[in-house]
C-alpha cells in the first residue's frame, strides 16, 4: 500500500495529536527563542549603557562597580586619588631618614583615564569581542587599575630642595689666630651627600598604589678640596711673611704695626683646591687709621683782611690732612703677601670734617666778638713800638683750642726786629729798654679776649697802676717773663684784627657770636702798702650754662716801693 493511500485511511484526529518528541522540540524551540529575546534584551541594553553605566562583574581597588553611574565613577576614583597623593615614601640613609609625599615626587594619578578605563570595560573592540566579554560577564570578572605616572626631573627637583637630603659640604681647613700671635690651622671636616640620582631611579621602581613604600638611598662622604697638610704650608708662609710687622709712614710720620695686629687682618679662603690668602682691606685700612689717630700735617689758616669792618677771606685754608688716602691698604697688603718688607709710604688724604673744613675756608669768621681801644699820646717812641707789635700780630688766626702766647708768637723786641729803645718798668722801676711800651699793647689784646670769652692761660697785671687802662683789667709783657697766654675756647675760629691812630691802639676779634659777656661785680682790697683788685666776668653759653671766672690785679703804691712799702733794688745796668 502507498503512503499516499495509507495517509487518506488514517482518521482525521489522528493527524493532529503529536508525538512526545515533538512536544519537548517545540518547548526547547520556545525556551532558546525567549532566551534569545531576553539576551537580545540584555545586550541592547548593555549597547545603550555604553559609556554611561559600568559593566557588570567590573571591579576598582576589589570594589564592585556594576551599573555605577559616570558621576558615582568618578567620586570614587577623585577619593582614591586623594587618598594615594597623601600617601609618603620612606627614603633610608646612613644619617636618618626622611618621609617626602608621593604627590612631591613626581607621581600623577590621572583620574579621567581612570575613569574612562572603568566606563570602557567590556564596551570596546570589536562587535564579536564585545559580545562574546558580555555571554562571559555572568562567570568572569574584570579589574581596572588606577592610571597614573612618574616624571623622574620632577622628582629630581623637589628632591634638590629638602633639607635632610641637601649636601653636608664639607668644612674646608681654615687658619685663625685666636688666642695666638701666630696662625695656625683649625682642621678641615668631611662632608656628606645623599646620591639623589640614584633616589630618583629607585622611585621610578616604587609601586605607588600598594604603600608603604621604603627605599635605601646611597650617602656618599664628600672630602675637603684642601688638606690640612697643605694649610699647615699656607699659614707658616703667612707666619715668615708677617714676622717682623710692617712700617707705615706718611708725610713723615712713621709707625709700626706689630705682626699679631697685621695677621688679624689676613683673609685666607678656599680657591679650588688650594687656599688663598688676602688682607681685609677696609680693615687693615682702619688699624693703619688708627695708628695715625690725629690729623697729620699741619693745619693751613686762611688769610683775612678787614675792610670797614668787613671780613675779606683773601685765600682759603687748607685743613690738615689724614691718613689714609683710599685704596692705599690694598697696596700695602698686595706688597706684603709679595714679600715685600717695607716700609711703606701712604699717601694722606683730605680731611672730610665739615667742622674743619669750615675752619680753613674761613667761612664762620662774620662778625665782630670784642674789640678794645687804649689811647697813648702821639708821637712817642714808645708808639713805634706799639704799632709794630700790632703789625706782627694782625691776622693771627685762632681756631678752637689754639693758645696764642704773645712772647713766643711776636719774639725778642730787638732793633732787628724793628723795635726801638721806650720807657718800660722793669723790677718795679721805670727805664729805658728796646720794646718799651708794648704792654699797652698787652692791655689792649687782653681787653679783647676778655670780652671775646676767651680764657687765660696767664697774665699779670702792671705793678704800677696807669690811669690810660681799665683798673685792675689789664695786662703786661716782657721778656722772657712775664707773658700773656690765652686760649680760644670757644666753638669757632678767631681772628685777630690790629689797627691803629696816631692817638690809640685797637684790637678786634672776629668770629661767630654765641656767648654773652659781661662784667659782674669788682672788689678791691688793700693789704699792707698794695692794692689788690677782683674782677669778676660772667659767660653765658648758648645751651644756658653760666662760667664767672676772676681777673686779677696787684698795683704797688709807688715806684720802686714793695707791698710793705720796702724799697726795691733797681736793675742792675
Amino acid at each position: 500500500m502507498s503512503s499516499d493511500v495509507a495517509k487518506e485511511k488514517a482518521p482525521k484526529g489522528a493527524r493532529e495529536r503529536m508525538s512526545p518528541r515533538s512536544g519537548i522540540a517545540m518547548v526547547s524551540i520556545a525556551l532558546l527563542i525567549g532566551a534569545l529575546t531576553a539576551a537580545g534584551f540584555a545586550w541592547s541594553q548593555h549597547l545603550s549603557d555604553d559609556g554611561e553605566l559600568a559593566a557588570a562583574n567590573v571591579y576598582f581597588n576589589d570594589v564592585s562597580v556594576t551599573e555605577m553611574t559616570t558621576g558615582q565613577v568618578r567620586a570614587m576614583v577623585a577619593l582614591d586619588a586623594d587618598a594615594r597623593r597623601s600617601h609618603v615614601v620612606t627614603i633610608r640613609f646612613d644619617d636618618g631618614s626622611v618621609e617626602v609625599p608621593v604627590s612631591k615626587l613626581g607621581f600623577s594619578y590621572d583620574v579621567d583615564e581612570t575613569v574612562g578605563s572603568i566606563l570602557a570595560t567590556r564596551h570596546t573592540g570589536n562587535f564579536i569581542d564585545q559580545l562574546w566579554d558580555f555571554l562571559i560577564t555572568p562567570f568572569s570578572d574584570s579589574t581596572v587599575v588606577a592610571s597614573w605616572s612618574y616624571d623622574r626631573e620632577a622628582a629630581l627637583a623637589y628632591l634638590a630642595g629638602v633639607d635632610e637630603l641637601t649636601p653636608r659640604l664639607p668644612i674646608e681647613p681654615a687658619l685663625t689666630i685666636e688666642n695666638s700671635d701666630f696662625l695656625y690651622v683649625v682642621s678641615g671636616e668631611l662632608g656628606t651627600t645623599v646620591d639623589i640620582e640614584d633616589v630618583a631611579s629607585q622611585l621610578k621602581r616604587v609601586d605607588y598604589l600598594s604603600p608603604p613604600n621604603t627605599l635605601d638611598a646611597t650617602q656618599i662622604d664628600v672630602l675637603p678640596a684642601v688638606t690640612d697638610f697643605e694649610a699647615e704650608d699656607v699659614a707658616s708662609r703667612l707666619n715668615d711673611l708677617t714676622s717682623r710687622g710692617v712700617t707705615v709712614s706718611v708725610l713723615g710720620q712713621t709707625t709700626t704695626i706689630l705682626p699679631h695686629a697685621l695677621r688679624a687682618h689676613l683673609i685666607v679662603e678656599p680657591n679650588g683646591d688650594t687656599l688663598v690668602a688676602t688682607f681685609n682691606a677696609k680693615s687693615l685700612h682702619t688699624a693703619i687709621e688708627a695708628a695715625f689717630p690725629e690729623p697729620i700735617g699741619e693745619f693751613r689758616p686762611p688769610k683775612l683782611s678787614v675792610f670797614d669792618d668787613e671780613v675779606i677771606v683773601d685765600e682759603p685754608g687748607e685743613p690738615p690732612a689724614v691718613c689714609c688716602k683710599p685704596g692705599s691698604s690694598d697696596w700695602v697688603g698686595r706688597e706684603i703677601l709679595a714679600g715685600a718688607t717695607g716700609p711703606f709710604g701712604v699717601p694722606s688724604r683730605p680731611i672730610e670734617d665739615p667742622i674743619l673744613q669750615a675752619w680753613s675756608d674761613g667761612s664762620l669768621i662774620v662778625e665782630k666778638v670784642g674789640e678794645f681801644t687804649t689811647p697813648h699820646r702821639c708821637c712817642e717812641s714808645r708808639v713805634k713800638n706799639i704799632q709794630r707789635i700790632a703789625d706782627i700780630v694782625r691776622g693771627v688766626y685762632l681756631v678752637p683750642g689754639e693758645t696764642l702766647s704773645l712772647n713766643e708768637f711776636v719774639g725778642p723786641r730787638t732793633r732787628e726786629n724793628g723795635f726801638v729803645s721806650a720807657g718800660a718798668i722793669r723790677t718795679g722801676h721805670f727805664r729805658q729798654e728796646v720794646g718799651g711800651g708794648v704792654s699797652q699793647f698787652a692791655t689792649t689784646i687782653f681787653n679783647a679776649a676778655y670780652f671775646a670769652a676767651l680764657d687765660f692761660d696767664l697774665y699779670r697785671s702792671h705793678t704800677i697802676y696807669f690811669s690810660r687802662y681799665p683798673y685792675g683789667r689789664e695786662a703786661t709783657i716782657s721778656m722772657p717773663s712775664p707773658d700773656l697766654v690765652f686760649t680760644n675756647t670757644t666753638d669757632y675760629p678767631i681772628l685777630i684784627w690790629t689797627s691803629y691812630t696816631d692817638r690809640s691802639i685797637t684790637v678786634s676779634m672776629y668770629s661767630t657770636q654765641h656767648i654773652k659777656v659781661e662784667e659782674i661785680d669788682q672788689r678791691v682790697a688793700r693789704g699792707r702798702a698794695c692794692t689788690y683788685v677782683e674782677t669778676d666776668r660772667q659767660r653765658t653759653y648758648p645751651d644756658g650754662e653760666v662760667v664767672v671766672d676772676t681777673i686779677k690785679a696787684t698795683y704797688r703804691p709807688a715806684e720802686g716801693i714793695d707791698c710793705n712799702g720796702n724799697p726795691i733794688p733797681p736793675p742792675a745796668g
